[in-house]
Order: C-alpha cells, then sequence, then structure tokens
C-alpha cells in the first residue's frame, strides 16, 4: 500500500502543464461550406457540453435522494479507487486529499459533497489569519491542515499533530499533493498530559445493516504520547489551538498549561461531547483549571457567531463548541 501511495504522490503534480499548440488559421484556403461545416460542430459541441454537464447536476440530486444512485455520485466527481479501501477525492474540486473509503468521520461528506459540513472546521477556518502559528491536535487526514494551509501560506505556520501511524501516513501525503511541505509541519505522535504511551482507536472496517446504516469496526493499538507543553516547547507566539477531539479535550489542555499562561492572546478551539468525556473528567473543575489560567469561554452559535459562556452553563449542556482566549 505505501509503494502506490509513494507513486501516486510523485504522479501526480499539481505543477503539470497540459499546452494545446495554437491552430495555424488560413483565410484563403477555406471556402463557405467549410466555415459552415466548422460553425456547426462547434454548436453541436457546445451543446454536448451543456447537456452533460445537465447530466452531471440532475445525476447528482438524483443521487443524493436514491440509494442506487448514490453510489456513481463519488465517480461523478472525480474520485480516484486506490488498494486497501483508500480513495482520492478533492475539496471543493480544488484540493486532492487521500482518505480511506470507510472513516465515518469525513469519508461521506467529501466523498458526495466534497467538503466537511462542520462548525467546527468552519470556524476554525474562520479563526486563521495570515502570518500566525496554528496547531491542530488530531489533524485526521488533513481537511483543516489543507483549507487553513491557503491562508498560511504567504505568511504563517500549521503544526498538524496525528497520533495514528496509518492515518499520519496519509496526512504527509496529502501535503504533498497540495504543496504545503513548506506550510504544514506534521509530528506524528499522540498527544496527553504525560509522556508515555496510550491506546487510540484505528478504523479496520464497516459493516452495514438492513437498514442501511454502517457500523465501524475499530481496534485499539498503542501509541506513543507527549503534552503540548513538551511537543512545542520550541515553538513561539502559538496564536491559535485546534481540538476536534472530545474524549481527550481536557487531558490535552492540561499538559498545555505553559503554552497557555505564556501567551497574551492564545485562542483554543475545542468540540465537547458530555457523553464522550463521561467520568472521567470533573468538567467544572477542569474548567476552572483553563480560567485561573487567563481563558474566557465563548459558545460558537455558528461559523461567524460567538456568545460568552459561563462554567455552570457549560457543564450543563451536552454537546457545544467552545472557544476560549485571552484577552489583553
Amino acid at each position: 500500500m505505501e509503494e502506490v501511495l509513494d507513486n501516486f504522490s510523485n504522479d501526480y503534480s499539481s505543477q503539470r502543464a497540459f499546452i494545446k499548440e495554437p491552430m495555424s488559421e488560413t483565410t484563403n484556403d477555406y471556402s463557405m461550406h467549410h466555415s459552415l461545416a466548422r460553425s456547426l460542430m462547434s454548436n453541436k459541441l457546445i451543446s454536448f457540453c451543456i447537456i452533460l454537464s445537465l447530466l452531471v447536476f440532475f445525476g447528482v440530486i438524483i443521487g443524493e435522494k436514491n440509494k442506487f444512485f448514490s453510489r456513481f455520485i463519488p465517480k461523478l466527481r472525480g474520485e480516484i479507487a486506490l488498494p486497501d479501501n483508500y480513495v482520492v477525492t478533492s475539496i471543493d474540486q480544488k484540493f486532492p486529499i487521500l482518505i480511506k473509503k470507510n472513516d465515518p468521520r469525513v469519508a461521506d461528506q467529501l466523498r458526495y459533497k466534497g467538503t466537511v459540513e462542520s462548525v467546527f472546521d468552519d470556524t476554525a477556518l474562520n479563526l486563521c489569519m495570515r502570518g500566525e502559528k496554528v496547531v491542530e491536535v488530531g489533524a485526521h487526514y488533513g481537511y483543516n491542515s489543507i483549507m487553513l494551509g491557503q491562508t498560511l501560506k504567504m505568511g504563517g505556520k500549521y503544526i498538524a499533530i496525528e497520533g495514528n501511524p496509518n492515518v499520519a501516513r496519509c496526512l504527509y501525503k496529502n501535503i504533498v499533493l497540495n504543496d504545503l511541505s513548506n506550510t504544514v509541519e506534521i509530528i506524528r505522535t499522540a498527544v496527553s498530559d504525560h509522556k508515555g504511551t496510550c491506546s487510540i482507536d484505528d478504523i479496520v472496517s464497516t459493516i452495514q445493516d438492513d437498514q442501511g446504516s454502517n457500523s465501524v469496526i475499530t481496534r485499539k493499538i498503542t501509541v506513543e504520547c507527549n503534552s503540548l507543553n513538551e511537543i512545542l516547547k520550541n515553538e513561539q507566539q502559538i496564536s491559535l489551538i485546534l481540538i476536534d477531539l472530545p474524549s481527550s479535550v481536557f487531558s490535552i489542555l492540561r499538559g498545555a498549561d505553559r503554552i497557555i499562561e505564556e501567551s497574551d492572546n492564545i485562542r483554543v478551539l475545542v468540540s465537547l461531547d458530555m457523553d464522550k468525556i463521561g467520568k472521567t473528567f470533573d468538567i467544572r473543575r477542569e474548567l476552572t483549571f483553563l480560567s485561573q489560567r487567563g481563558l474566557k469561554f465563548y459558545e460558537v452559535t455558528s461559523e461567524n457567531g460567538i456568545k460568552e459562556i459561563f462554567i455552570d452553563e457549560i457543564a450543563n449542556k451536552k454537546k457545544l463548541v467552545l472557544l476560549m482566549k485571552k484577552e489583553n
């Protein structure tokens, strides 16, 4: 599999250009009939393109409503199938991205819609500004690395941290495919509040039941982990930290206390799911710990909207996207 991915990355280059030689024009060798024939052929080509576009457009609409037709949407979007259940699809028909076909987090949205519809990801894109240093914990296949990397290309740095070695290999390929190697640094480690090892889920396969719902089969793998304080000890002026790992948010932030304390205007965007956090953490205690380090809390109500929220309110919610920030 690794050899296939390497060959694909080497062959796929955004720098390729297909140059069509200009046709020589003569004015004396063509009769009126030839000109008319060319005109008719041109009109037929335009009509064919219009009809083809309409077929694709209505095919996608039908596909979204019908399970039989829906299987053709990825192909219509230009998806490339690779061995071991991997595919190369695209974000907004612009940026290639290599993913595992059965990944429940992003596969369906990217393969069928070309985007990830998420308040967290939309907010991250809006928070990112040129010239900043951004850190993402749990970078996955690199959706945010690719999208935010476009903003940081002209100045800035994106640090993508991914602990799953299988996913991290895809992440590396995606950064190369999108010519972001000078902007995005990949760190292959899990993140916790200590140095050592931890267990994470790795997707093995999916099973579809009679109702068409997919069940994900995972296995536990043991990987090395470290705290953000240690991983980023040589980094200065971190502007934004992104953590879309609801079950691990508080252990990650416990290990980032020094970074938070030393920053004057850091922002931290996290997704919280109280059911996934469970009884492992005392939510009020963890939020108080962060508040004592100068962070104020804001609930993200839309990709551009936030409102201040207090610890008791946060603790009483089931799910939310939370922005924490220091203000001078």
